[in-house]
């Protein structure tokens, strides 16, 4: 089906509408996915020195506990998944691919890690872009980082700044989101999309989930200013695993 889409002639207004309605099937299914899925436990656990003589350490989802969790919040929904991958020189890739009932795919980009060869490592290098594909592809966070409790935290932190103005406003008005704030918010998701491989809208519901919110506009003046900065950690972050690589086959090497 993905293939067919490809095809279609956008210049035709009927094409065109007939597009936009399988990606609004398939976001509206996804919303279903994020309303249902609850946070896998992150059972997983790393903790090695670099040859730099950087630590790192961290918890993560492991790939049968992550598959667990996607696919029972997908019960009943009508998605689908698979993923690909090939091993090309050393080097295992891995991409995901979401499939809506209404035929409309998702397909990520390729997930790739260098390795030394062997198959241990190849193995070992495969279930790790299994896990962070997947996980990305869904908006699941895998790594030791929670986002519900970093994007809670700062709403908290937000709440508590502000509530040393509630004395001299009795009557505070929790006012909404304003539009230069939702300018800067899709912005941003459509920068953190591109940086991930995934798409704003599937970023926006990541998101929204966790505020139990339908729309963006529905959110607070004061949950905006918090979901800002973290979205802004967030890309921190996505762009910190470009050198993600590297680390792995230190990894591997140091086990």
């Amino acid at each position: 089906m993905n293939d067919l889409l490809e095809k279609i002639d956008l210049t035709s207004l009927e094409n065109a509408k007939f597009l936009v309605e399988l990606k609004a099937g398939f976001n509206k299914e996804l919303a279903k996915f994020h309303n249902k899925v609850k946070p896998p436990s992150k059972n997983g656990h790393v903790d090695f020195v670099s040859k730099k003589g950087g630590r790192t350490k961290y918890d993560y989802v492991q790939l049968e506990d992550l598959i667990k969790a996607i696919d029972t919040a997908l019960n009943g929904i009508g998605m689908t998944w698979s993923q690909d991958s090939e091993v090309n020189n050393g080097a295992a890739k891995v991409r995901t691919r979401i499939l809506s009932s209404n035929g409309y795919e998702y397909v990520s980009p390729w997930i790739v890690i260098k390795t030394s060869g062997q198959a241990q490592d190849i193995g070992s290098a495969i279930t790790y872009a299994k896990r962070y594909s997947l996980g990305t592809s869904f908006g699941i966070n895998s790594e030791t980082d929670d986002d519900g409790q970093k994007a809670q935290e700062s709403v908290r932190k937000q709440n508590s700044n502000n509530n040393s103005t509630t004395k001299a406003n009795p009557n505070p008005v929790n006012r909404m989101i304003t539009p230069k704030q939702l300018g800067e918010i899709k912005t941003q998701l459509i920068e953190l999309g591109l940086a991930k491989g995934t798409s704003s809208d599937i970023e926006a519901n990541k998101y929204l989930s966790m505020a139990k919110l339908k729309r963006l506009e529905d959110l607070s003046s004061d949950y905006a200013k918090a979901l800002l900065k973290h979205i802004e950690e967030d890309l921190k972050q996505v762009k910190a695993t470009e050198n993600e690589s590297n680390e792995f086959d230190d990894f591997l090497k140091g086990r």
